[in-house]
């Protein structure tokens, strides 16, 4: 199971050194040199099957964190949600400065998303530069190595689509001279991630004889065909998006019913974040409760007592754009968005019919914890992103019936779009209810060419009527924000690697 810690915490201590630099570096000779007899160190750990095993668990822990906060960096950022603007408490302010495209450099947000997935990245280069000197069965290795092949692929991947050119490290850093790398381009670093994922998909056995929360063929295959999808190499795309189709997943009937705690694992998820409530080990999720309005006592929502105010609530509201998005008699929307009416804490905020994301809100029973797992793809977006790739190759015929498929799981008719520029928004449109509040409509709007475009509209009908916008009256946006152009595609490098690392150089704009 990957719900738990590496016992041994080693991988804490194999940090890329562009984040933590090694203190090994710094220690003396003679008995500071000397290892204790019972320490675990790289060189006495990966000596066996187990070892391995207990390193893949270690390389999936980061994701829990990762995907605590990529919301912040994502869906925040798009037109689907905003945020309830509290006069009270400006410490929300750095959360609110990425969905207003004011983000500084030093941003605790941003850095956490560089730390993690440099972790991810620094425990597979250990898995990967050592597992092939240690004998044990052939599937078995072969497994492993695809497990952090993915990850390794996953973290390139979101670190590429988030700050562009970022230092490529495929081993691990053995001296002071090789912790400090030059950015790579972004082209280096996508052709990294597609090698990984090719690798990765070759190695790992499909759904049905894996692990539940493991990485499988079709894991690998959706982010590859996602990367391909986001270079523009649509037959590319369209070959492993294929091979994600048949790797054993279907559509449930029921919609809401794929983000049950009580279903995870199930036959529409390609690949998931596990989370585990009540673990000693700091194991559960918490980001349902910062989807809620702010409230003195969420229990009114959560059912959940004791009561306690959720300090930090009401991000990622629905935005008037999103619910005006759902066609009459989608199902998704009452999965998806609650509404509540009801006392607030936030001064000059009243609550009537103030939408939320309902989609994760569900039974759990300590308050402020939740089991509740973060999905990262599941067969939905396989389709909606095979249609893409289909579409753009001017196969629009065969693109409409992915695209139906999930249409009709939500109760609505076959999509209207005849030609292919109709049907390419007619897959945005699509994508954005269909995958609401998943972290997708962001990196939609860059890969279609209309991020600068849509938020920039955005941000007038924000600065032009904020009150429909959830601000307070007489509140609004600071000035500058909404101010976007091609270098908001992009986040600042973490101000702090670029005083450590003097081979860094800041991404334009910041």
């Amino acid at each position: 199971m990957l719900n738990q810690e590496n016992p041994f915490d080693m991988n804490k201590r194999i940090i890329i050194p562009v984040t933590v630099l090694f203190l090994t570096f710094f220690s003396c000779e003679n008995f500071l040199e000397i290892t204790p007899e019972a320490s675990v160190t790289i060189e006495n750990f990966y000596e066996s099957e187990s070892d391995f095993v207990q390193a893949v668990i270690g390389t999936y822990a980061p994701l829990r964190d990762l995907y605590e906060e990529d919301w912040e960096m994502t869906e925040l950022r798009s037109d689907n949600t905003h945020f309830i603007f509290d006069i009270a408490n400006r410490g929300t302010q750095p959360t609110e400065d990425l969905g207003l495209f004011t983000v500084e450099t030093n941003n605790v947000t941003v850095f956490n998303k560089w730390a993690n997935n440099y972790l991810i990245i620094s425990r597979a280069n250990q898995i990967l530069g050592t597992i092939d000197e240690v004998d044990f069965a052939q599937s078995s290795k072969d497994d492993l190595k695809g497990q952090a092949l993915f990850l390794r692929a996953l973290a390139y991947f979101d670190l590429v689509r988030h700050f562009g050119g970022v230092p490529l490290f495929l081993e691990p850093p053995t001296s002071y001279e090789t912790t400090f790398r030059d950015r790579a381009t972004a082209d280096e670093v996508f052709d990294q991630v597609v090698a990984d994922a090719q690798q990765a998909a070759g190695l790992l056995p499909d759904k049905g004889n894996q692990a539940v929360g493991r990485a499988t063929s079709g894991a690998a295959n959706a982010l590859l065909g996602h990367v391909y999808l986001r270079l523009g190499q649509w037959a590319d795309a369209e070959t492993a998006l294929s091979n994600a189709e048949d790797d054993g997943y279907v559509l449930l009937d029921d919609y809401a019913s794929i983000f049950e705690p009580a279903n995870e694992g199930n036959d529409e998820i390609v690949f998931e974040v596990e989370y585990v409530e009540g673990a000693s080990q700091n194991m559960q999720s918490t980001f349902p409760y910062s989807f809620l309005p702010e409230l003195a006592d969420p229990a009114v929502i959560t059912g959940v007592s004791p009561a306690a105010r959720n300090g930090g609530g009401s991000f990622n509201t629905p935005t008037p754009e999103m619910l005006a998005a759902y066609e009459d008699g989608d199902f998704r929307l009452a999965a998806s968005v609650g509404f509540y009416t009801g006392t607030s804490p936030l001064v000059g905020v009243t609550y009537e019919n103030t939408p939320y994301i309902k989609k994760y809100q569900h039974p759990h029973l300590i308050g402020g914890q939740t089991g509740q797992n973060w999905i990262v793809y599941r067969y939905a977006d396989v389709l909606l992103m095979l249609a893409e790739a289909k579409n753009e190759q001017g196969e629009t015929g065969e693109a409409k019936g992915y695209v139906d498929q999930v249409r009709a799981r939500a109760g609505l008719a076959a999509t209207a779009a005849g030609t292919q520029s109709e049907l390419r928004e007619a897959i945005l449109q699509e994508r954005r209810v269909e995958l609401a509040f998943e972290n997708k409509r962001w990196h939609d709007l860059v890969r279609a060419g209309r991020a600068v475009e849509v938020m920039n509209e955005f941000g007038s009908r924000v600065n032009a009527n904020p009150q429909e916008y959830y601000y307070p009256d007489g509140n609004g946006p600071l000035p500058g924000a909404f101010q976007v152009d091609q270098t908001r595609l992009i986040y600042p490098i973490p101000v702090s690697e670029i005083i450590i690392n003097p081979a860094l150089n800041q991404n334009p704009g910041y």
